[in-house]
């Protein structure tokens, strides 16, 4: 019998994001990300958006592209979605008490079944097709806090990472571990070999600042500097 893992995955992210709503029974809010994602400032700064929401808002989520003419959604969904160019599901502020009251894990499984033969990318296109219908649930914060390489792989079109540098570096895809774009192996390399308890500083900033100088002869290259803004922000380097 053949087994589409890929599936197996995406059914247990659409159901482990129904089912936190009752494990999580007792707990207001949490940040529900992606485990390849790497935070390039304080937790906080993310989480500090929960106080932006209105009185209707119950999820914080980043647009899946800036530019139509590269979006996914706009070009090939063959279900509704979010917005003009949909939204991307790997870092994801959760207000559960309004998500219960909304009875989001009502909406999830005649969503599945009714669009299970159109969707592409499991739990993020559920997610989509929810705030579709219901847009005043959904709060829209910037793409530095979900920065991936759609981002700058062909040209730079997050000018709020730009402005304020990368919050939250998400290695989608597979990049953190594929030559295809250095620039995310430089931040995942630098991470992965630095010890807890290190000197931040000389162990963590020096070899990723070196390991980008490797990695900017691309288009990430080009905006090398994004990755490091923040960190430089917090050791006071500025």
């Amino acid at each position: 019998m053949l087994i589409d893992f890929n599936w197996r995955i995406k059914l247990f992210c659409i159901d482990s994001l129904r089912e936190s709503l009752n494990i999580l029974k007792d707990v207001d809010s949490i940040l529900y990300m992606d485990s390849d994602t790497l935070f390039l400032t304080p937790v906080e700064t993310v989480w500090e958006h929960f106080h932006k929401f209105n009185a209707t808002q119950m999820a914080a989520l980043v647009p899946e592209h800036e530019d139509p003419n590269v979006g996914w959604y706009n070009r090939f969904a063959k279900h509704p979605y979010y917005g003009k160019l949909g939204v991307n599901s790997g870092v994801m502020l959760m207000n559960l008490t309004r998500m219960r009251a909304f009875q989001w894990k009502e909406y999830v499984v005649p969503i599945y079944k009714k669009y299970k033969l159109k969707i592409t990318w499991g739990d993020q296109d559920i997610i989509n097709i929810i705030f579709h219908y219901h847009p005043d649930k959904l709060y829209i914060y910037s793409c530095r806090f979900n920065y991936r390489p759609d981002h700058c792989m062909y040209t730079s079109v997050c000018k709020q990472a730009e402005k304020e540098g990368v919050a939250v570096i998400h290695g989608s895809r597979g990049f953190f571990h594929s030559e295809k774009q250095p620039v995310f192996q430089a931040v995942y390399r630098s991470f992965e070999e630095f010890h807890l308890g290190g000197d931040v500083y000389k162990d963590f900033y020096q070899q990723l600042e070196s390991y980008l100088e490797s990695a900017q002869n691309n288009n990430c290259g080009h905006v090398k500097d994004i990755f490091l803004k923040n960190i430089r922000k917090y050791l006071d380097l500025d």
